[in-house]
């Protein structure tokens, strides 16, 4: 009922709200709330623990996590947003090659690369990529590679004249290798060549690394904050 590819609505009378698989690799459901308060997420964490199945948030705002855990969630893990001010820089004149629009048809290319970059809890599934599409008008696929080898990926979303780094990351064998950065650092040319006011992304607390590479490169912290939580099942 829950555990389905593509996204399935869902109305009661306390709310209404979206599931999914979380992915491929693990078996969570994918929570997304439409309309409803304490009561629908009581009601889902409640459901939890009788059917024995573990529900995982959308992204929720810090600060409207009150009622999430007052109904029993916990808080899984925090996504801190980075924002890149663009206005101050200056217009590269650097031809960007290896980008093009992310449209379905190169799903399953990222599903794979996925696959050797994130742990199994952060792999996207195919539902999620589409998500992704849908999220922004215009949405571009940027390769990185390492000699004849694919070694990583970005996916930046751009709604009227703002960018979202949706997705980033570099295959787990060329980490630490300095492509992360000419990855970032083409995504950023071609933020400014579009004319972006700024990019934003998120990243998660613990993940030192990419903050470092971020911050390094111009990010910095907005006053946002975003949390994944959990039904009380999960352990």
């Amino acid at each position: 009922m829950f555990l389905t590819n593509e996204k399935k609505k869902h109305s009661t009378w306390q709310g209404t709200f979206y599931t999914r698989k979380w992915n491929d690799q693990i078996p969570v459901v994918y929570f997304e709330k439409l309309y409803g308060g304490k009561p629908l997420l009581k009601k889902i964490n409640q459901l939890a623990l009788q059917k024995n199945i573990i529900f995982n948030s959308s992204m929720v705002n810090e600060n409207n996590s009150a009622a999430w855990q007052s109904a029993g969630w916990k808080v899984l893990e925090k996504l801190n947003v980075l924002s890149l001010n663009l206005k101050s820089l200056e217009q590269p004149d650097k031809k960007i090659e290896d980008v093009e629009v992310f449209t379905d048809r190169k799903i399953p290319e990222v599903l794979k690369l996925d696959q050797n970059i994130f742990d199994s809890y952060w792999q996207n599934s195919s539902a999620a990529f589409k998500e992704t599409i849908d999220s922004c008008v215009h949405n571009y696929l940027f390769i990185q590679k390492a000699n004849h080898d694919t070694a990583g990926y970005g996916i930046l979303g751009i709604t009227r004249n703002y960018g979202f780094l949706q997705r980033f990351g570099i295959v787990k064998k060329y980490q630490n290798t300095g492509l992360g950065k000419e990855l970032l650092e083409k995504i950023v040319i071609f933020s400014k060549q579009k004319k972006l006011f700024n990019v934003r992304l998120n990243t998660q607390t613990q993940n030192k690394h990419a903050q470092s590479l971020y911050l390094n490169n111009g990010f910095v912290y907005t006053k946002t904050n975003f949390l994944i939580l959990a039904t009380s099942n999960h352990k």
